[in-house]
């Protein structure tokens, strides 16, 4: 087994058990869908975390390529960055209930400042990731736009303005889509 093998065995199950939590939430709200009343802005959410927790299993490639050896510490800091993606997947959905209506609007602002409060020790911590583990300069994309989605997220924990969670929501969406477009890491397969 590779260092790479051993690393990412269990950071891909804290991913996997992410998506697997927020594609159940979705199913399971889509089969009492009569009883759900929807919400456009925790639906852009959850949009946007199932983004992140894929488009970050991608990036767990760089570590075959950019870390031949690893400690503890750094282990340690990368399972806390992928923690908090599981741990803000399980907040953007409520559970499914057997009875009563599901508003999706009442539940994200019941759970928006624990949920932002998760994305920005997300956010800080993959622009730490970026720059102490994958060597990213404190000037890149990398570094840079997590920060200052981080600060966003930040205002949004403390801020219960609907009108600032809508435009933040939006901004932090595009602000994703435009880190993913920065992205320029190609896997290449050989025999």
């Amino acid at each position: 087994m590779s260092p790479f093998e051993f690393v990412t065995i269990f950071c891909s199950l804290i991913l996997g058990l992410a998506l697997t939590h927020i594609f159940r939430a979705v199913s399971d709200l889509y089969e009492i869908r009569d009883r759900v009343k929807t919400y456009w802005l925790n639906s852009l959410w959850v949009v946007t975390v199932t983004m992140w927790a894929i488009y970050t299993w991608w990036g767990l490639w760089s570590l075959s390529i950019d870390m031949d050896i690893w400690n503890y510490g750094q282990y340690w800091f990368l399972v806390v960055n992928l923690s908090s993606i599981y741990f803000f997947t399980t907040l953007v959905l409520p559970k499914a209930t057997d009875e009563g209506q599901i508003n999706l609007e009442n539940h994200y602002y019941s759970v928006h400042k624990a949920f932002f409060v998760i994305v920005a020790i997300s956010l800080f911590s993959s622009s730490a990731v970026n720059f102490a583990l994958f060597g990213k300069a404190l000037a890149t994309p990398q570094v840079i736009m997590p920060t200052i989605v981080g600060c966003a997220a930040v205002g949004a924990a403390i801020n219960n303005s609907k009108k600032y969670h809508q435009v933040i929501g939006v901004f932090m969406f595009l602000m994703f889509i435009a880190f993913q477009m920065t992205d320029e890491l190609v896997i290449t397969f050989t025999p």
